[in-house]
């Protein structure tokens, strides 16, 4: 080889390996500017619906508010104790939840403690996996949200339930998954629960078949029980902590936060349900200012009526929300969800929106 070509020949490979090294150390090179952390996601506002129409209805709200709601858990489904599906579908607010591209996660409630046995029977149980699957497919749900509740009974063991709700899950879970659907799940708190509801939820195993779990931090006090705070912001954030400490992931917890109160007799037990709204005008007629409880940070409000005597309502309103939704930040969750739409005062929707957004 000519001396001339051995030279041309080194300055060449001299030359690409400087090429390449200077490529390398720009891709390693520190930038100027350190890139900035992503902003956490805006949490998500699932709204719970039952159907009717007029004043306080939940179609009536969600015409309203819109352009405010993620997500959209109707009423529509009852389970019953062979596996069948009791189905009242609002097709109305079905096709307005859509155009608005509000994700719709219907709730699928029990018919009664007598229908249990479908978490129990495993034939039975099977069939109403296949009839929720059914339904979510045919109808393109987003997913669907199992919302069981019993009564309790007194020196009843419902081990057995437990045990079924979470193999209902897991039987559900394997049906909605690979057509993408999302599988929820309400659940009572850990921590004193609601007196009047049975311990059906293992949370641990729960949240490893479901996508999202609802806790349902309302009913701390209610009709059966002696007056008192509906969710008491103490009782909530003891039972976050709580539900953290087992295990589920905070990115699948979404807080269950009431709009509504009861208004009982001062002294007694039996309360009737009334929502935020109504609860604000019934003390505007009456000419009573609402009350703030500092030590459970919620709202009051008592008067004398002529027929009955002196009365009591505890409640939740936009202040007291909001407290609730701080707590959403403060423990990262995915999000919350209220019971009902068309209960809530115009300040929780303020509050959301100032607190969340």
């Amino acid at each position: 080889m000519r001396r001339s070509t051995v030279w041309v020949l080194l300055i060449i490979a001299l030359l690409a390996a400087f090429v390449l090294s200077s490529g390398c150390r720009e891709q390693t090179k520190t930038p100027l500017i350190e890139r900035q952390e992503e902003a956490p996601p805006r949490p998500v506002l699932c709204a719970f619906y039952v159907n009717g129409r007029g004043q306080g209805s939940s179609y009536d709200s969600l015409q309203e508010h819109k352009e405010l709601i993620d997500e959209l858990s109707p009423l529509w489904y009852r389970l019953q104790g062979n596996g069948t599906l009791d189905v009242e579908v609002d097709s109305e607010a079905l096709a307005l939840a859509r155009a608005e591209g509000i994700k719709t996660i219907p709730l699928v409630a029990l018919t009664g403690n007598k229908n249990s046995v479908v978490l129990t029977d495993p034939v039975i149980r099977k069939a109403a996996v296949a009839n929720i699957s059914r339904v979510v497919r045919e109808n393109g749900y987003d997913g669907i949200n199992l919302d069981l509740e019993m009564i309790i009974t007194a020196g009843r063991d419902y081990s057995a339930e437990r045990e079924g709700l979470v193999a209902l899950l897991k039987e559900l879970h394997k049906e909605l998954k690979p057509l993408g659907k999302r599988l929820d799940v309400c659940v009572t708190p850990p921590i004193e629960p609601p007196s009047h509801l049975a311990p059906l939820y293992d949370l641990p195993h729960l949240s490893q078949a479901a996508d999202r779990i609802v806790m349902m931090a309302y009913d701390f006090r209610h009709s059966g029980s002696v007056p008192g705070p509906v969710a008491p912001l103490y009782w909530v954030d003891a039972n976050l902590k709580e539900v953290l400490a087992m295990g589920v992931p905070s990115e699948k917890i979404s807080l269950g936060v009431a709009a509504y109160g009861y208004n009982w007799m001062v002294g007694g037990t039996r309360a009737i349900a009334e929502g935020s709204q109504e609860i604000k005008e019934l003390a505007a007629r009456r000419g009573r200012q609402i009350s703030w409880d500092k030590e459970n940070q919620v709202p009051y409000v008592t008067y004398s009526d002529p027929q009955v005597g002196e009365r009591v309502v505890w409640f939740e309103n936009g202040v007291s929300a909001a407290k609730k939704f701080e707590l959403v930040k403060k423990y990262k969750l995915v999000g919350c969800s209220f019971w009902r739409l068309g209960f809530e005062d115009e300040d929780f929707w303020d509050q959301n929106q100032r607190v969340l957004e």
